[in-house]
Parts: structure tokens; C-alpha cells; sequence
């Protein structure tokens, strides 16, 4: 895989991350405060990990060096660890499971 490709996907999938951020923000808008409180440092958490991730892509597609695989495997490594962040507090702010 070229190197270009790979950050579009990467990019592709750090679009993703902050839509589905976005929404989350907008669901615990509906939230009272209490539950608030508790979701809301959670996606901030995952906020600075997407914007992370992104300046990880940002920097290979840049420097693109003719031997990226310890750059892939980092980010590979950081990819799955903020999609299981962000899909498991999704599934969190899910009517029913805020605030236990």
C-alpha cells in the first residue's frame, strides 16, 4: 500500500470519528446536568485522541519517508485503541446506560 493511500483512509476514518463525536456532543445536550458531568469529560478525552490521530496522519502524509512501516504500525496500534474508544461510548450514551 502507498503511503498516500494509506493516510487517505486514515483521514477517512478520522472524519468518521468526529462526526460521530459531533453527534455524541448533541445527544448529551439532551442530557441533565448530572449525567452531563459524567459524559462530557469522556468526550473531551476522545476529542484530544481524533485530534491526536489526525496530526499522526497530517505528519506521515508530510514527511512521507520512503520507509513508514514503524509510522503505520504506531498509528495502526492508535487507530484501534480511539475506535474502540469512540464506538464503546457511543454505545454508553445510549438511552438507558448514562449514569448507570
Amino acid at each position: 500500500m502507498e503511503v498516500k493511500d494509506y493516510c487517505k483512509a486514515m483521514k477517512a476514518e478520522v472524519t468518521a470519528w468526529k462526526e460521530k463525536l459531533e453527534a455524541m456532543k448533541k445527544v448529551a445536550d439532551t442530557y441533565g446536568s448530572a449525567e452531563k458531568e459524567k459524559i462530557l469529560p469522556l468526550i473531551g478525552q476522545l476529542d484530544q485522541e481524533v485530534v491526536t490521530a489526525q496530526l499522526r496522519v497530517d505528519q506521515l502524509e508530510n514527511e512521507c519517508p520512503s520507509d513508514w512501516s514503524p509510522m503505520k504500525n504506531e498509528l495502526d496500534d492508535l487507530f484501534g485503541t480511539v475506535g474502540s474508544s469512540v464506538d464503546r461510548a457511543w454505545k454508553d450514551l445510549e438511552p438507558g446506560n448514562v449514569g448507570g
